[in-house]
């Protein structure tokens, strides 16, 4: 049994105060949003969504259109024909024209065809299945993009601030070495090296604000609404302990990955197909009745009926079916070897994300021994310099160790946060 720290966020009840504008996509209030908020947007607003559903709805109608054989099938006609030209009327021909006309309809009802439509309905009804499972993975992906652009948010916050605070250290640092230049208790060189350090500690920041506004250019790409200005991301940690193994991970990934069950209705779907094909070597029978009223001017309307049976049987065409028998059996193949594929697809997804949320937590114990560690060393620092005995470099040097310690736990926080939901979205079970 492995431990992991589990990243949760307090849900607030703050969300949207208004529903989205019709132009931008959100309210133009500064709202807070919680992660469980930026998820429902995504879901209602990525246009990955509607792709995937319109595939599911189209798969739907095809197996409606597939089931559709087993019905009656019944049509009505009507016709009226106009004759003119020169008619023999006893000793007498004379120029004249007649109407034509009937009425009626017919039904063709498929009484038994050797399986070949069932196969077809099972194929649609696999497919529908494998359309559920693609519109699963889509929802699972766009929640898991959302998560990922979520913290990766907020990271770029936390790193600005940390740039801001070091720029305004550096300042007072060389302000503090300016004075002391001016009291002759340090050289110039301080006041120089100083200098060096507000200007690396800007560059810093301003590579920081960039990184935050791409950001959110990214966060808002997934949830496919522009944010509002002013808009704020909870973000409020919370550590505990939970205990998973890599079996019982790769257990559930077998159980609940859309991606290996739409995989695996599609084997399904390509084997009812070739069921089909090979049926179409077989007989047909089917059944046909229909009632019909003919008459011509000036004579009434006559009614006549026809009912019967119709086997057909193919004999020869052309190598048409062997053709599809042996593309049915191409096709099956290959979703059996990308059947194959996901399989060790997940288990390689499994492995990779549960080793890496191992070694973020791992990162994050370091990382908050190494900011203990800075810190202190700032102070001694610090002491030295103000008492004379330090150098500024020791002191600069002393700043950016801190800062870049800083950086490196807020990161391997959100790097945490980021594995866990990767790891869940490997296992199918990210909500």
């Amino acid at each position: 049994m492995k431990k992991y720290i589990l990243f949760s966020l307090l849900i607030p009840a703050v969300v949207f105060a208004q529903e989205y504008g019709a132009s931008a996509g959100v309210s133009e209030k500064a709202d807070t949003l919680s992660l469980e908020a930026c998820v429902q947007i995504a879901l209602k607003h990525n246009p990955q969504i509607r792709v995937a559903e319109g595939g599911l709805e189209g798969a739907e109608s095809q197996l409606k259109l597939s089931q559709s054989a087993f019905m009656p099938q019944i049509s009505g006609q009507a016709s009226l024909a106009r004759n003119g030209g020169t008619f023999l009327f006893g000793p007498i021909a004379r120029a004249g024209y007649f109407d034509n006309y009937s009425t009626g309809f017919s039904a063709q009802q498929l009484v038994f065809d050797f399986g070949k439509t069932i196969s077809r309905v099972s194929a649609s009804s696999d497919l529908v299945q494998v359309s559920h499972e693609n519109l699963k993975s889509t929802r699972e992906d766009i929640i898991v993009n959302t998560y990922i652009s979520y913290f990766n948010y907020l990271a770029a916050v936390r790193v600005e601030e940390v740039d801001s605070e070091t720029v305004s250290q550096a300042a007072e640092h060389l302000r503090q070495a300016q004075a002391f230049y001016k009291a002759g208790t340090v050289a110039q060189y301080d006041v120089a090296n100083a200098e060096v350090e507000v200007a690396n500690a800007n560059v810093s920041l301003i590579q920081s604000r960039n990184n935050l506004k791409i950001s959110q250019i990214q966060l808002e790409n997934v949830l496919g609404v522009r944010l509002p200005d002013g808009f704020h991301l909870v973000d409020n940690l919370e550590v505990s302990y939970v205990d998973i193994d890599l079996q019982t991970a790769i257990a559930t990934a077998l159980k609940n990955r859309p991606e290996l069950l739409a995989s695996e209705a599609q084997v399904q779907a390509r084997k009812s197909l070739l069921t089909s094909a090979w049926t179409e070597n077989l007989p047909t029978i089917s059944a046909a009745a229909g009632y019909k009223w003919n008459g011509s001017e000036p004579q009434p309307l006559f009614p006549s009926w026809n009912i019967g049976m119709t086997l057909s049987l193919p004999i020869f065409q052309g190598f048409a079916l062997d053709a599809g028998i042996d593309q049915a059996k191409a096709n099956l193949k290959s979703a059996e070897a990308s059947n194959d594929l996901v399989i060790q697809t997940l288990y390689l997804d499994v492995q990779q994300q549960e080793y890496a949320l191992q070694e973020a937590a791992e990162r994050i114990q370091a990382a908050r021994k190494l900011v203990d560690q800075a810190s202190e060393a700032l102070r001694l620092a610090v002491g030295r310099y103000n008492s004379g005995s330090g150098s500024a470099i020791e002191e600069t040097d002393a700043q950016v160790t801190l800062a870049n310690a800083r950086i490196t736990y807020i990161q391997s926080l959100y790097d945490y946060s980021v594995s866990y939901a990767k790891l869940e979205r490997a296992m199918g079970v990210i909500k």
